[in-house]
């Protein structure tokens, strides 16, 4: 007969054992009529607190929808599996849960999720975090796949030989920064939304930092009305280090600076103690959405 503190040892590393069993079977035996039910579930929480006129639920996500989401994020892991031999364990599952659990700014939305999913932490998990995990590891390879990418970086590096040359280079697009503070009454500009910045689904994926830079290379025909300044500080940290170090007068070209989402290169044309003007050419690296098209039909 076991002592009453080694029986309830005991108990707690069944219970472990449970769980790590149901989130083993929800990693390696999905469901897809119950991932269906459950994105569902979870979708119809977020769309209870979306505000403003809004479709009924089910015009807003028809069964056909959120099978194609469910296929989608299936697709994402089988990609993940197939081309960086990445599987998602259950310890991955345990600490990602983890992570939602005290990072959340919607508690309260949070509840309603887990409840929503019959307060079932496999289920959660599953449903929940799984489809979180997939895309963030999935997504940092795709952009730093040097293979994938290699057209692209060829490009910005003919591009910069061509401005150390003094050589015509096309879609360059001059911005100008302000490199004394802002006014304390003048907000940001706005970055720019892109499809790949901003997604429908509650699991968007978005990279503040390249927005910050691509803003300043939008080509003058697809600028705002009424141009706002745009200030050095509201580029990403590392970027500024760059650019204060190779940019010191007119005529120093940039090295070519990638970023997750593409590749950036600047030639200065003025550098005084207020401003920063340069010429700019930005190429975006392929897409990621092509690129899972082609890996769900089987291409490379």
């Amino acid at each position: 007969m076991r002592p009453r503190g080694a029986a309830c040892l005991h108990r707690m590393k069944l219970s472990i054992q449970f769980l790590t069993a149901l989130l083993l079977t929800a990693a390696l035996h999905p469901a897809r009529a119950d991932d269906c039910a459950d994105r569902a579930a979870i979708e119809r929480v977020y769309h209870t607190h979306r505000t403003g006129t809004k479709q009924s639920f089910e015009e807003a996500m028809p069964a056909a929808l959120l099978e194609k989401l469910v296929r989608q994020d299936q697709a994402r892991e089988a990609a993940l599996r197939k081309v960086y031999g990445v599987e998602i364990t259950p310890a991955l599952l345990a600490a990602e849960v983890e992570r939602i659990n005290t990072t959340t700014r919607a508690p309260e939305v949070l509840a309603e999720i887990k409840h929503a999913l019959g307060d079932d932490a496999a289920r959660f998990a599953a449903a929940m975090a799984r489809p979180i995990i997939v895309e963030r590891e999935l997504r940092a390879r795709f952009d730093n796949d040097d293979k994938l990418h290699a057209a692209q970086r060829q490009a910005a590096d003919t591009a910069r030989a061509g401005l150390l040359a003094k050589k015509p280079v096309a879609n360059l697009h001059d911005v100008t920064w302000q490199l004394t503070p802002r006014p304390a009454d003048e907000k940001p500009a706005p970055a720019p939304t892109t499809p790949t910045e901003a997604k429908a689904s509650s699991k968007a994926y978005s990279n503040e930092a390249t927005a910050q830079v691509a803003q300043p290379l939008t080509p003058p025909d697809k600028a705002a009305p009424g141009k706002q300044k745009l200030y050095f500080e509201d580029l990403d940290p590392e970027l500024q280090k760059v650019l204060r170090v190779q940019l010191q007068k007119p005529g120093d070209v940039s090295a070519v600076i990638e970023m997750p989402a593409g590749f950036l290169l600047y030639v200065a044309k003025e550098k005084t103690d207020a401003v920063l003007s340069v010429a700019g050419l930005s190429l975006p690296k392929r897409s990621y959405e092509q690129w899972l098209e082609e890996q769900a039909k089987g291409g490379e």
